[in-house]
């Protein structure tokens, strides 16, 4: 099985963060999302708490790791766990409670980097040919 923090996403705005969530169905299993933190600050409520290990929905004071009069400082990490060979989506979404919503695409490929290239080769012909 294969764990790995895919990314970490820090962010600094003025804008309070309602929430983050992971929408692709498929794979959702192969993906969670934990905080950027692993000591709780009492002075920011809700920070670094034990989350489940499939969190999919994280509300957004559960991230703050810093804060200030103008300015909340955010930090999430996109979690991958996966134990075969494949290829992996996730669309990771940040709302601010206004739209537009800002999303990121995740993708995450397990297997021998022989097999992906042909895999690869072979995705490249079907996206040519259509």
């Amino acid at each position: 099985m294969v764990s790995h923090d895919l990314s970490i996403y820090d962010m600094q705005t003025g804008i309070k963060l309602v929430q983050i969530a992971l929408v692709y169905d498929e794979h959702r299993l192969h993906f969670s999302l934990t905080t950027g933190t692993n000591q709780k600050t009492p002075s920011l409520p809700g920070n670094a708490q034990s989350l489940p290990s499939n969190t999919q929905l994280l509300p957004g004071n559960e991230a703050v790791l810093r804060s200030s009069a103008t300015q909340t400082g955010y930090q999430v990490q996109l979690r991958f766990t996966g134990g075969s060979f494949g290829h992996f989506t996730q669309m990771i979404v940040f709302d601010f409670g206004r739209r537009p919503l800002l999303a990121r695409k995740v993708v995450a490929e397990l297997g021998d980097q022989k097999i992906r290239d042909r895999v690869q080769g072979l995705r490249d012909r079907l996206t040519f040919n259509r």
